[in-house]
């Protein structure tokens, strides 16, 4: 009966009064005792002196989520396009799973993001367009940020493959957005491809220090053909399935 009543309102609201409502939640300030101690119960310790601020958003975040589900409108929220009332919501709530997602795993989600601004480009229409390139900017901006601290001989394969899995993907979704006439550019992806390009080239500087077989020296040599045309993916892919195993 709730669930139903808090769905007929919601879907009564109009944009502008449903962004209005979701301002007046982010001014919300929980009392200064509950802060304290949900903070010493969530935060490490080393962490009790930042501002409670950055994480009042996805403790909202967390709120919409459970509220979309009540209401019945996940699959809504989720298929949502850019310029619709709903792709509010599915913004806030992404914001919502990365306070939940680990320092190593950051990279790798943001190119997840990355991926979902290209598949929203195939369906956004033409005024649209620009706002949602910059948000797949801001998400390459900040996987990159995570990949320069990456080492990759000492990461986790299982990050590591996310990452190549995910960086694969956004060529071919920026491919296909391509073929429909969204023009993105090769600069948009650069600062990724930089951060590729030095832990390619750490990666091999590593290797050459190091005694390696004659079969692994061969295949050092293959990954380093990759490097110089530039299929830096191909070259970290590469090294996991052959090198680090």
């Amino acid at each position: 009966m709730n669930s139903l009543f808090f769905r007929h309102n919601y879907m009564k609201l109009t944009e502008n009064e449903l962004i209005g409502k979701l301002k007046e939640l982010r001014q919300i300030q929980p009392q200064k005792s509950w802060v304290s101690l949900t903070k010493s119960q969530i935060l490490p310790q080393e962490s009790v002196g930042f501002s409670f601020f950055p994480y009042l958003r996805p403790a909202l975040a967390g709120f919409l989520a459970v509220f979309v589900l009540m209401g019945g409108l996940y699959i809504s929220v989720k298929n949502s396009v850019p310029g619709e009332a709903l792709y509010t919501l599915r913004k806030i709530a992404h914001e919502g799973e990365a306070f939940f997602v680990s320092e190593e795993e950051k990279p790798a989600f943001q190119l997840k993001l990355a991926n979902d601004r290209l598949e929203d480009l195939a369906k956004a229409s033409a005024k649209n367009l620009a706002p949602t390139i910059s948000e797949f900017q801001a998400n390459i901006a900040e996987a990159a940020k995570g990949l320069a601290k990456i080492d990759a001989t000492t990461s986790d394969p299982v990050v590591m493959k996310k990452i190549v899995e995910a960086t694969k993907k956004i060529e071919e979704n920026k491919q296909k957005v391509e073929s429909l006439g969204v023009v993105i550019g090769e600069e948009e992806t650069s600062e990724l491809n930089s951060a590729l390009f030095r832990i390619i080239k750490n990666l091999m500087r590593d290797l050459d220090n190091c005694t390696l077989s004659e079969e692994k020296t061969k295949v050092i040599d293959e990954m380093r053909e990759l490097f110089i045309e530039g299929k830096y993916s191909e070259a970290l892919e590469f090294y996991l399935i052959n090198i680090n195993q």
